[in-house]
């Protein structure tokens, strides 16, 4: 019986050396597909990739392994290339996190392929020239954060996003993206949700008025409707920009909670009177409500110190500290004299 224990033990270890040896054969495919960068002159055969102290330009390049030898983690960033997407990549099956950053020279699509990486759990794609579609990950249960930010990617968001029950954050911004925002992007406690910089159209999701968000940010879109919603007296949210859209609803009834410490509604068509809860939310610092319909009198004490009368301006009427006083009455119109007769 011992025997047999034994063979199977010897079984495990030899497909871990080879899954191991598997890894360096992708990662020296990688680097050739990169077209050999200066950045990668370690990635060398026999390398102990899993050596920490063996990372020896972690500004372009950095591996962490698991405890069976295998690449966990890897990161690629400001590599001179001029190149497209490694698909090699998609061989590290057990990878976890994947950042690829600060490489403009990066163009293409990014290959499906990626979505079908089992153990992933975040992929982090920042400032490349990468164009396409945003990839359409589809019931992936380990996927739990996606920033896709500052990229050439085109088309529409994927509604199969909503289908990752673990995706807690989701950043999307200053890409070319069309079309509607899906529901049930982001799920789990305080999620977060980046879109801002993209050319998305419709309403936001009603939906969203139940997830409490830690941030949300769509502003410099084309979107419209009602987005009151996302506010509320015990949500937990920190940050909600909606600025720069076609946002149309009625600011009076809006309640601000203690937890918000920012937001920016500017360049909407928000009307109605600032609410006295702008005046006593707690951990509110940085709002702006510039460039809307808003009129009346601004609420007075609290935390009103605070704000400066940039918040406010370009409204329709909004008066009172910090802006000029109300008028209590209209002012008497001058008397017209009469012509001799």
């Amino acid at each position: 019986m011992s025997s047999i224990f034994f063979l199977l033990f010897l079984l495990s270890f030899t497909s871990s050396v080879l899954s191991t040896k598997d890894d360096e054969v992708v990662l020296l495919k990688i680097k050739k597909q990169l077209s050999y960068p200066n950045g990668l002159r370690w990635w060398v055969k026999g390398f102990d990739y899993c050596d920490a102290s063996a990372n020896v330009a972690p500004e372009n390049s950095y591996i962490t392994c698991t405890s069976t030898g295998r690449v966990r983690s890897l990161v690629l960033q400001n590599l001179v290339v001029t190149t497209s997407f490694p698909d090699a990549i998609c061989h590290l099956t057990e990878i976890q996190d994947l950042y690829l950053t600060q490489n403009p020279g990066f163009h293409g699509p990014i290959p499906s392929c990626i979505t079908k990486l089992p153990n992933l759990r975040l992929l982090i794609i920042v400032q490349t020239s990468l164009s396409g579609s945003v990839p359409s990950f589809y019931n992936h249960a380990n996927i739990t954060g996606i920033n896709l930010g500052r990229n050439n990617l085109s088309g529409t968001i994927p509604p199969s996003l909503s289908t990752c029950p673990n995706l807690n954050f989701l950043e999307l911004s200053s890409n070319y993206l069309t079309g509607n925002i899906p529901p049930g992007l982001v799920h789990g406690s305080h999620p977060q949700l980046a879109l801002n910089n993209n050319i998305l159209t419709g309403e936001i999701p009603k939906s969203y008025g139940s997830v409490d968000f830690q941030l949300i940010v769509v502003g410099n879109n084309r979107l419209c409707g009602d987005a009151s919603f996302l506010f509320g007296k015990q949500k937990n949210t920190v940050n909600i920009e909606l600025n720069n859209n076609d946002f149309e609803f009625d600011l009076s009834h809006v309640e601000f909670s203690d937890f918000i410490y920012g937001f920016d509604l500017s360049h909407n068509k928000i009307y109605g009177k600032v609410p006295e809860s702008f005046a006593t939310a707690a951990g509110l610092y940085y709002p702006n409500l510039s460039f809307n319909k808003l009129c009346g009198e601004l609420p007075q004490g609290g935390n009103m110190w605070r704000f400066n009368a940039v918040v406010f301006s370009n409204n329709a009427c909004l008066c009172g500290n910090p802006l000029p006083p109300c008028s209590i009455s209209p002012p008497t119109p001058a008397p017209v004299s009469e012509p001799p007769f």
